[in-house]
């Protein structure tokens, strides 16, 4: 492992702690406001609003300019709104808006980790490291899953909000200053690209065809936009569970918030050192279902430590979809295209709006609990016809002769 592999996954390791942070602190600050899940399923919503907008754009931009700039631009504009918002907050202006302005900034954000860095980090592997380099990028991501909401619990029952937002911000100044003296190979694409470059939207357009040409990519992104849709946004009313059905305070509820990374992190490490490549679509599929399975029981238990080993049993089923749902795509796609399929995730991953407020709305109409069951089931269901509409990913990858 090289230098420059470890800044990049450092930067993403705390990038995504630094998320688990604000949306826990936010979502349980929100919550004690207003008393609605719609409320807290819309602040989700919003946060993934500028994967959709943004993803694919980001793709083609980052074959245009220099990642590392793109990527040192963003950071230095997280850490001036986050500090701005600590600011706002400790003079005790902080309004119901102003958290909203801040999810989008962060939801920007996460689109450029999730296509600008992982690009790079697709430049830095050669073919046959690129699946375990991927696994090991999603590994941190899942260890981020568990200290993020474990430490934003604390910071938040101890600082408050302002605590948040500023310790944010500074997050945010350190990995610009990491990433600075990052070495990037310079690829020849001679033989993949011509030297002319398209229009931004001929390049959007050209994803676009490769994608639905492929049946593994186009499969992985509809199966990611149903999870997002269907489960993932289910987690967004794990805090207010723990807050109205298991009376939790904030560092409690942190940490059954963070099982989910517990069990992710361990799958995903099980999955880079252990795990074939000819099983990464099965781990894919089947790592799906076990999440939408155990996000389901979650919703019927009543008692913290079963609700505990749930969680961290489902970690594993994201361990399978969160590691091979990028893994997938990148073996997939030459290397020209790739920054412009990652865009195309990205922009899957954000239609979870679209699943937040389905969520926050069922929760509101039908409580808490019995909305999370119903959209659980629906999540299933259109899962179970994914399985039959793209077997291949229910089956091992052909032998290589």
């Amino acid at each position: 492992m090289n230098r420059n592999f470890r800044k990049l996954w450092s930067a993403g390791l705390i990038h995504w702690t630094v998320f688990g942070i604000e949306q826990l602190a936010t979502s349980i600050y929100i919550f004690s406001l207003t008393q609605s899940p719609l409320i807290v399923t819309s602040l989700l919503a919003v946060r993934m609003i500028p994967m959709i907008i943004l993803g694919s754009i980001a793709g083609a931009i980052s074959d245009r300019y220099p990642p590392l700039t793109l990527l040192s631009i963003g950071y230095w504009i997280l850490a001036i709104v986050f500090f701005g918002l600590g600011s706002i907050s400790l003079f005790g202006q902080i309004q119901v808006w102003y958290i909203f302005l801040g999810a989008v900034i962060t939801g920007s954000g996460l689109t450029l980790d999730n296509v600008v860095r992982r690009k790079a980090i697709g430049e830095l592997a050669a073919e046959k490291t690129l699946g375990p380099a991927m696994s090991l990028d999603i590994t941190l991501l899942m260890l981020a899953m568990l200290l993020g909401p474990l430490f934003g619990g604390i910071l938040f029952e101890q600082t408050g909000l302002t605590g948040v937002y500023w310790f944010i911000g500074l997050c945010f100044i350190f990995v610009n200053i990491m990433t600075r003296r990052i070495a990037l190979p310079s690829l020849n694409q001679s033989s993949e690209i011509s030297d002319k470059k398209p229009n931004l939207l001929s390049e959007i357009r050209e994803g676009l065809k490769y994608a639905r040409s492929n049946r593994i990519i186009f499969g992985t992104l509809m199966i990611t936009m149903i999870m997002n849709v269907f489960i993932l946004a289910l987690y967004g009313l794990v805090p207010i569970v723990g807050i109205d059905i298991l009376e939790l305070n904030p560092s409690v509820n942190g940490i059954l918030l963070s099982c989910n990374g517990l069990g992710g992190f361990i799958g995903a490490l099980l999955i880079s050192i252990y795990g074939p490549q000819r099983q990464y679509r099965r781990y894919y599929f089947w790592g799906s279902i076990l999440l939408s399975v155990t996000i389901l029981s979650f919703a019927f238990s009543d008692n913290l430590y079963l609700s505990i080993i749930l969680l961290t049993v489902g970690g594993f089923g994201l361990a399978g979809f969160g590691t091979m749902q990028v893994t997938l795509l990148l073996l997939e796609t030459p290397s020209y295209l790739r920054a412009r399929i990652l865009g195309l995730l990205t922009v899957c991953i954000g239609v979870g709006p679209i699943g937040a407020l389905h969520i926050g709305y069922m929760a509101e109409q039908f409580g808490t609990i019995n909305g999370l069951v119903i959209v659980a089931i629906e999540g299933l269901i259109i899962m179970a016809i994914a399985g039959l509409m793209w077997p291949e990913l229910r089956k091992p990858a052909p032998s290589k002769m």
